[in-house]
C-alpha cells in the first residue's frame, strides 16, 4: 500500500499529464462515513480495454526501462483491502475520471498526507494545464481554481516565491476549513 493518499493523488495527476490533459480536477471530501477522492481530466482518455489494462501492474505507458505501472493497481488494492470502491470511467478523446471511496474510520485507511506539499509543485510545474481543487465535507466546500488565481495575479507567475507560499498556505487552510486536516 502507498503510505498516504497524497501520493495516490500525485500518481493520478501524473497519469493525466501524460495523457495530455489541459484541465485536471481533484476533489477530496468526507461525505458521511466515507472519504471520497476523485480525479478527472480532459486528456486523451482510454477505451474499455485500455482502462482494464491500466489495472495490470505490468502494463504502463511510461517510457522507462522498467515496464511496470503500479499506481492504479495499488489504488485498487487499497480500495479492496478497506472494503472501499475504485471506479474508472474513460472515453477516448474525452478524458478519464478515477473515483475512490474508502471508509473514513477504517483503522487501516491511509492518512491524507501532505496534499498541499504534493500538489503545489505539480501545479506550478505543469505549464499550460489548469487545475481545480475541491475540498468538502457534509457542510462546507472549499475550492481553488488556478484560472481564478492567475486572473488575480496580473501576470505574476505561479512560480513566484510569494505566490508559491500563498498557494501552499491556502490549500492547508482549505483542508482545515473542511475538516480534512489530520494530525500527525
Amino acid at each position: 500500500m502507498i503510505e498516504d493518499l497524497s501520493m495516490h493523488v500525485a500518481d493520478l495527476v501524473e497519469n493525466a499529464l501524460r495523457a495530455g490533459a489541459k484541465h485536471i480536477r481533484i476533489a477530496l471530501g468526507r461525505k458521511g462515513g466515507a472519504l471520497i477522492l476523485e480525479v478527472t481530466d480532459d486528456g486523451q482518455g482510454m477505451d474499455l480495454l485500455e482502462a482494464e489494462r491500466a489495472m495490470d501492474p505490468f502494463y504502463t505507458t511510461k517510457d522507462r526501462p522498467v515496464k511496470v505501472g503500479l499506481g492504479l493497481p495499488l489504488l485498487r488494492q487499497t480500495a479492496e483491502e478497506l472494503r472501499g470502491r475504485l471506479d474508472i470511467s474513460s472515453q477516448p478523446g474525452r478524458g478519464t475520471r478515477v473515483r475512490l471511496e474508502l471508509p473514513w474510520d477504517h483503522p487501516d485507511r491511509p492518512p491524507i498526507g501532505d496534499l498541499a506539499g504534493t500538489l503545489i509543485p505539480l501545479i506550478i510545474t505543469s505549464q499550460g494545464v489548469e487545475f481545480t481543487l475541491v475540498l468538502a465535507d457534509d457542510q462546507r466546500t472549499w475550492e481553488l481554481d488556478t484560472r481564478e488565481v492567475r486572473d488575480h495575479l496580473g501576470g505574476l507567475p505561479l512560480t513566484h516565491p510569494e505566490v508559491l507560499s500563498f498557494l501552499e498556505r491556502y490549500v492547508r487552510e482549505g483542508m482545515e476549513h473542511v475538516g480534512l486536516k489530520e494530525d500527525g
